[in-house]
Formats: structure tokens, C-alpha cells, sequence
């Protein structure tokens, strides 16, 4: 791959522009679901292409293509500079400056091939099996799948950037639903990894199946101002959502809460937030990113501390500051872009249970809706659906649905009391690395 990307860079010089660069990737995939211990769905997918930038006087184009044939290479490159002619020059257009060290991450692990793949459709299965098993409640399973992807990634650049990484990973999901009494609920779980050996189904079973139970005979509650405690996978919602506001790129456009904050205090003084694209088992780690940049740990918000912003190249160039290493980019197919690798909430101290101790009416959150549509990225006004379970006497009690939990997401952040030690990898909307928080006082509307 690294191969290429040096021939795609050749074919992009030579049309005589200032700066070049090639972004190559090779992509395989496999996706398999089961129902009614039978395979439903098989999916296998390779693709490969090469993305390309030019950037000459300040004008930038770009273009990509699917055919890595000589002739398919230069008529991308032909495309990437007549594109380039028709562009306004931007004084912050350009490649980044290449860099001496990068960070050793193991991301690839051969056994991902090694697998029969009809041992990852019996991980599938056994998935299922052991969910409709762990209750008689528990009527079906919507979706139990299996999928796994490799990547290689090779980038070039006219200023002497010349690298790749190879990346695996695979993750089991499980949709179950449980019936009692005319009402059915719904509960998901999932799990993560480089190779399949890392997937544990029986837990992910055990966890979906458990999530769709407790919320058997659920209504809604009275409304009230009191202490919410919300799982991680709700807590990843929010913190997925401030991680977008994060960026430079929405701050200089004046489309974030956070702007014109920086080293003020923005949240309580246990919040701890940083972009970790080094993290060993981050599903957005690499050794560097969307334009060659090194990997790295970025702190975003310390001790309660607003510290920074996201950077990319061209951000960075904008306030005159390095890129944080966060030109991100979906594929071949886009360019570079200000974005988040693996958001993780760090320094929770306490066990998960220990967060309902002392409260004697609070709001357990397992599930909300509409978080990323409901929050307003400006004010930080939020509005979203919630279920869960009502908290009395310092335990879980009855269950709770069609309410809504509103406020301010700053307040929100600000009011966190306690952070669990329970963190976990959740892939919606991103990867971010999660615990449980209790948040005390939020809005809580029911009847």
C-alpha cells in the first residue's frame, strides 16, 4: 500500500503544484447475523483507493478514485488539480510539516484471519442461545451479530511523509426483547476487540437480556428535580456529544457552548476529559492520523478546567497554534477534517453501586433518545427522552419510561458528584471510553 501511495504522489507532482499528498487504504470486512440459530444475513466486503490533495499558492483540490491502475492514478490526478484550478485561495491551506517520532501501537492481530468464520457465526449464535436461556421472559432476539473489519493505511506526502499502520477489529451486538404481560422492552449489549477470542458472548448475553428485563412494567414516574445516575452508555451519549464542541473548528465558527472559555472552569472539579488516540484498545487509535500528524493525548478539560481545543492542520493554522493530531477521515473517499478519536471520562473512583448509596428518590438512566438532535450545541439547552429505574433508599426500584430529562449541559457537567470506576469502550457515535456519573440536581419530567 505504501507502494502506491508513493506512485499516486508521483502522478500528483507531476501535474506541478506546490504540494501533493496520497491517502491510500485497503479495507476487507465481514458482517454475519443469526435468527433462530440460523445465519440471516453474510456479508463480506474488500474495497481499496486512494484519495488525493494538491494545494498550490493557497488553492486546494482533491479527488479519489477506486482504480489504483495507472491510468485510473492519473486521471485522479488530473481531476485533483483541475479541481484546484477553480478553488478561492485560503492562506491556511497546506500539508503538515512532517514530524521525527511516532508512537508503537499493536492495533493488528493476525488471529482476525485465523478464525474459521464459521466460528464467528457459533459466536453469533451462541449469543442468541444464551439470551433467549437466561429468562423465560425473554422472547427473541432481534438482531445477534458478528462483524469484524481490517484496514491498512498508507499516506504520502510531497514534504516527505511516508508511513503506514494495519488495524483489526471486531465486535459482537445483541438486540433482545423481553415480554411479560402484553408489555415487550428492549435491551442491547455489545462487546469489543482486535481477534474474536476477546468477545465475551455469555457476558454481552447476560447484560442485553438484563437491560430488557429491568424495564418489564415500566411507566412513568412523577415528575421531579432530583439526583440521576446515568449508566455508560448514557454518560458516552453526553460525553459524545460535548467531544463535538470540542473541536476548533466549531469553536472558531462559533458554534460551541465552550467558546471564548478556555481556562475557565466548565464542569466539576472530579471531570477529567481527554482525546486519547494512543490508547492501546481504542477503536480510533493510530500512530498518526488523517494527514500524517503523530498520535497523541489530548487534555480537554482537567480537574474541571476547560484546557484546549481539537486540532487539525488547517485549524491549528487559523489560531496559530500545532495540530493536536485530529485531522480525522471516514475513508479514502473525504478529505481531512477537525474531529474526536477515542473521548475518555478518566479518574472515577467509585464502584458503580456505591453511586446509589444515600439517595433516597433518584432516576436510574439505561437508555435516552434523542440526545444528539435535543442538545442545542450553542446555549447547551438539552431536552431528550429517558428510561431506566427509579432509585429509593439507596437501591434500584421500580421501573420508569416515557419521561424526559432536561437542563443545561454545562450545569450538568458542572453538577456531577461522584464518577464510577466502571468504564467501558461504547462504539456509538464514536469511541469513547465511559463510566457511570451521578449527576444531583437534573429536571426530571413525567405525569
Amino acid at each position: 500500500m505504501l507502494d502506491i501511495a508513493r506512485q499516486v504522489l508521483d502522478a500528483a507532482m507531476a501535474a506541478g503544484v506546490e504540494q501533493a499528498e496520497a491517502f491510500v487504504q485497503l479495507d476487507r470486512s465481514m458482517r454475519a447475523k443469526v435468527y433462530q440459530q440460523e445465519v440471516e444475513e453474510m456479508v463480506s466486503a474488500t474495497g481499496s483507493g486512494a484519495g488525493i490533495r494538491v494545494i498550490d499558492h493557497g488553492s486546494a483540490g482533491y479527488a479519489y478514485t477506486s482504480d489504483l491502475s495507472p491510468d485510473g492514478i492519473k486521471a485522479a490526478a488530473r481531476a485533483a488539480a483541475e479541481g484546484m484550478s477553480v478553488t478561492a485561495r485560503d492562506e491556511f491551506a497546506g500539508l503538515p510539516a512532517p514530524a521525527a517520532e511516532f508512537p508503537q501501537l499493536d492495533l493488528y492481530s493476525p488471529r482476525l484471519q485465523e478464525v474459521r468464520v464459521t466460528d464467528k457465526i457459533s459466536l453469533a449464535m451462541t449469543l442468541e442461545k444464551a439470551a433467549l436461556e437466561h429468562d423465560r421472559r425473554v422472547r427473541q432476539v432481534e438482531a445477534a451479530t458478528y462483524s469484524e473489519s481490517e484496514s491498512t493505511v498508507a499516506i504520502a506526502n510531497s514534504l516527505g511523509f511516508s508511513r503506514s499502520y494495519a488495524e483489526t477489529s471486531c465486535f459482537a451486538f445483541l438486540q433482545a426483547i423481553a415480554e411479560d404481560e402484553g408489555q415487550m422492552q428492549t435491551g442491547i449489549s455489545f462487546v469489543t476487540g482486535r481477534e474474536p477470542g476477546q468477545l465475551d458472548a455469555a457476558a454481552a448475553a447476560a447484560e442485553a437480556a438484563g437491560r430488557a428485563l429491568s424495564l418489564l412494567g415500566a411507566g412513568q414516574c412523577a415528575s421531579m428535580s432530583c439526583p440521576v445516575v446515568m449508566d455508560p452508555f448514557v454518560a458516552a451519549s453526553v460525553i459524545g456529544v460535548a467531544g463535538s464542541v470540542l473541536t476548533a473548528e466549531a469553536v472558531q465558527k462559533r458554534r460551541s457552548l465552550f467558546a471564548g472559555r478556555r481556562g475557565e472552569r466548565v464542569a466539576s472539579s472530579l471531570v477529567n476529559l481527554l482525546d486519547d488516540a494512543v490508547h492501546p484498545d481504542g477503536l480510533a487509535s493510530a500512530p498518526f492520523d488523517g494527514e500524517g500528524v503523530p498520535s497523541r493525548r489530548t487534555e480537554l478539560i482537567k480537574d474541571g478546567v476547560l484546557q484546549g481545543f481539537l486540532y487539525d492542520t488547517y485549524t491549528g493554522r487559523k489560531d496559530g497554534v500545532a495540530s493536536t493530531g485530529n485531522g480525522v477521515r471516514g475513508s479514502y473517499r473525504s478529505q481531512p477534517h477537525v474531529g474526536a478519536t477515542n473521548l475518555r471520562l478518566t479518574g472515577g473512583a467509585t464502584p458503580a453501586a456505591a453511586l446509589l448509596e444515600g439517595i433516597e428518590l433518584g432516576f436510574y438512566v439505561i437508555d435516552v433518545t434523542g440526545m444528539h438532535s435535543g442538545v442545542n450545541l450553542i446555549s447547551g439547552d438539552f431536552s431528550v427522552g429517558a428510561s431506566g429505574r427509579l432509585i429509593r433508599n439507596g437501591g434500584l426500584s421500580e421501573p420508569v419510561r416515557e419521561v424526559t430529562i432536561a437542563g443545561n449541559l454545562l450545569d450538568m457537567l458542572g453538577n456531577i458528584k461522584k464518577i464510577g470506576n466502571d468504564n467501558r469502550w461504547v462504539p456509538f457515535g464514536g469511541s469513547i471510553h465511559a463510566p457511570s456519573v451521578l449527576i444531583e440536581p437534573m429536571t426530571v419530567s413525567g405525569r
